[in-house]
Formats: C-alpha cells, sequence, structure tokens
C-alpha cells in the first residue's frame, strides 16, 4: 500500500500560503487510495470541506468533452480528419488575419483541430457580436458558437495553437452528430451509467447552497480574497460550455477518470470507451514547431505535447517529472486538476475554487504531482 502522508502534509500546508480549500482524490486500479479534504467551503471557516460541496469545473470540462468525442470517433460518427463545415456549415468559408487584411483561409477548420485547439480561435467572448446574437434571441451552444464564424482567424487552421474557445465548438458538433443538448449526451454515455448526480452545467437551487466561496489569490504576498463564485463562461440559462461550463464535487469528477484510467472500464463494470481509444490519448497530437512554441511558453508545460484530452507526457526529464510518458489530463480557471495515467491505472483529481493562482498552477500542481508518484514507485 502507498503511502501519501507527503502528499496530505503538503496540501494541508498550503494554508500558510493562503490556500482556503482543496479536497484530493486519488484512484488506482478503482481502490480509492487516498480522498483527503483540506480547509473550509465558506469564507467564515465555519464549514468543513467535505464531498457534498461543488465547485465550478472551468477548463477541467475539457477533459469530459473531450472523452465525449472520443466515444463517438470509436463508433464512427465522428472523424478527426472531418472538417468542422460538415456539422456547422457556417464555418465552411473562413478568413485568417494577416498583416494586409484578413484573406481566406487555405485549410479548413477539422475536428482535431478543435480538440487540440489549433483552429485559430481565441477566447474572447465579451464582445460586441455575442451581446447582438444574445439579445436577438441566440442563447443555445448551437447558436452562440455560430458568432466565431463571422471572426477572421488568428493563424490558418492547424499550423498553430491557441487557448481558446475551440471545446466549445467541439461540443456544439457533438449536437449534431448525435441530436441531443451537450449535456443529455454526457448524461446518456457518462452521467446515468456511472452513478453521478453531483455534475451538470445548471445548478439547482439546492446545488448552489452546496457550492464553495471562490477565491483570488496573489501569489507573491501569499493573500486570498472571497469573490463570488461565478462561472463567467456560463454565456446564457441555455448554453452548455464544452470548455468550461460544468460544475462537479470532488468523486463524481474522479469516477469519470478512473474508468479511463482503467482501459475505459468503470469501476461498476461499464465500459465507457475502449482500451484502443484510451491508449490513444496518450499520444502528442501537435506537429508544427509553433505549436510547441505557443503551447510551452509556460514552464509547466515543458516536456508535455497536447493529444486529444489535453496535455500528455512526453518528456518526464524536460519537467522535471515523476510521472510517466503518455499521463494526460488539464486544469481549470479555478485550480482543480486532472491526471490520468493508463500505465499505472492511476487518476488524480485535485479539487479548489481559487481563481488562476500561479502558485497553484506552477508550483503546487507539479510538486503534488511528484509526490503521488513518489509515493506509487516506492
Amino acid at each position: 500500500m502507498s503511502d501519501f502522508k507527503k502528499v496530505v502534509d503538503y496540501i494541508d500546508s498550503m494554508q500558510e500560503v493562503d490556500i482556503n480549500l482543496c479536497g484530493i482524490e486519488i484512484r488506482q486500479g478503482h481502490d480509492i487510495v487516498l480522498r483527503h479534504f483540506m480547509g473550509y467551503a465558506d469564507a467564515e471557516k465555519t464549514v468543513k470541506l467535505c464531498d457534498d460541496h461543488l465547485y465550478w469545473l472551468f477548463s477541467c470540462t475539457k477533459v469530459i468533452t473531450c472523452l465525449a468525442a472520443n466515444r463517438l470517433i470509436e463508433e464512427g460518427r465522428l472523424a478527426l480528419e472531418n472538417t468542422l463545415d460538415k456539422y456547422l456549415p457556417e464555418f465552411a468559408n473562413m478568413l485568417v488575419k494577416t498583416p494586409e487584411g484578413p484573406v481566406p483561409a487555405k485549410n479548413k477548420i477539422t475536428i482535431l483541430d478543435l480538440i487540440t485547439m489549433s483552429a485559430g480561435f481565441t477566447y474572447d467572448f465579451n464582445t460586441p457580436d455575442f451581446a447582438e446574437a444574445k439579445a436577438n434571441g441566440m442563447k443555445s451552444t448551437r447558436e452562440l458558437v455560430s458568432v466565431l464564424a463571422h471572426r477572421p482567424l488568428e493563424f490558418e487552421p492547424g499550423t498553430n495553437y491557441r487557448y481558446s474557445l475551440c471545446h466549445d465548438v467541439l461540443a456544439a458538433v457533438i449536437e449534431v452528430v448525435t441530436g441531443m443538448k451537450f449535456g443529455e449526451y454526457l448524461d446518456e454515455i457518462m452521467f446515468t451509467p456511472l452513478g453521478i448526480k453531483n455534475m451538470g452545467f445548471h445548478m439547482t437551487p439546492e446545488q448552489e447552497k452546496r457550492l464553495t466561496t471562490q477565491y483570488n489569490h496573489d501569489a507573491i504576498f501569499c493573500k486570498a480574497t472571497p469573490r463570488v463564485p461565478d462561472n463567467n463562461y456560463c454565456l446564457s440559462e441555455e448554453y452548455e460550455s464544452g470548455g468550461a461550463g460544468l460544475f462537479s464535487n470532488l468523486s463524481d469528477y474522479s469516477k469519470i477518470i478512473d474508468a479511463v484510467a482503467n482501459g475505459g472500464i468503470a469501476e461498476n463494470g461499464y465500459r465507457l470507451l475502449k482500451e484502443e481509444t484510451v491508449a490513444s490519448l496518450t499520444v502528442n497530437r501537435l506537429k508544427t514547431e509553433a505549436q510547441f512554441k505557443s503551447y510551452t511558453q509556460s514552464p509547466r508545460w515543458w516536456g508535455y505535447g497536447y493529444g486529444l484530452c489535453g496535455r500528455v507526457m512526453m518528456n518526464p526529464l524536460a519537467s522535471l517529472s515523476k510521472s510517466n510518458v503518455g499521463e494526460f489530463g488539464w486544469d481549470g480557471a479555478a485550480c482543480s486538476y486532472a491526471i490520468i495515467d493508463p500505465s499505472e491505472k492511476l487518476s488524480v483529481f485535485l479539487t479548489t475554487h481559487v481563481r488562476g493562482s500561479s502558485y497553484l498552477y506552477e508550483r503546487a500542481h507539479p510538486y503534488i504531482r511528484n509526490l503521488i508518484y513518489e509515493a506509487i514507485k516506492g
């Protein structure tokens, strides 16, 4: 049995830098080898954090969206090489920015470009075109992502990398392929079969009461300031953001990534993905030097590529990582963090509700990752 005392001690110690809440669940071969909570769900520090509490996942949503897309790929209903305009015709004739002004794109956006954030979109939705679309009654996922079809792309599709609304567009593609709302599809293939009751896009009043306090965190002065626990990626009451829209508790999200870590089979025997599909998620899909330069601007991505479900470890030495080649996952704007490693049948989900903390991204996440691998490798 692995000893995770160093993991627990470090997570508890984060209170010294004013990180006020954190939960972690580590599973290996379906066994929960660690579940630990630190801190309080409320700013007044009267309610101890537990698994009943909820968090906005933000970009940890991307992992769920990519798994849903890969389910369709293995069923032959979607293909990486297919062009986006096959599903969303408004994206057929895109323009690309140049110093001389917008010109017609030479390449069409593909499904692979969406998954790897290589399509040329941005993450800017606080714009007049989105506001006008909503004012005109366009509020669904499918309707609102169509706004992006009328903006010039930042680069030729497939030639570079930019963090963007690609996975929101991917959610709209999934809606077209399945004929269902994105959330309904997730419920059919994931939430109901896995017994997940604490994940979704729109909270009930009861769920809102279980939402933890959010914080802004100053990493230099080690000071956290409470803020309204909002999710600015929920663009309307009908919009279901494939990039950042889900909420969850600790254990429900953990059930999903545990299934993936175990060859696609959940603890209850349900097959979420085929084993060969899981293997395909452990491979880097970035191809150009420009993609890697754009992607690895943050040191925390050194040694990683980007695959069909987020970051993928390629060179542990380059990132001073103790994880294995093929380890993959992602994180979110409130600093939750997911690790999936099929070679170890290992899944890790760390939850917190701290917006944009450089301390958590750059220091805590890599350190916790290494402590976990030290424990499981002895």
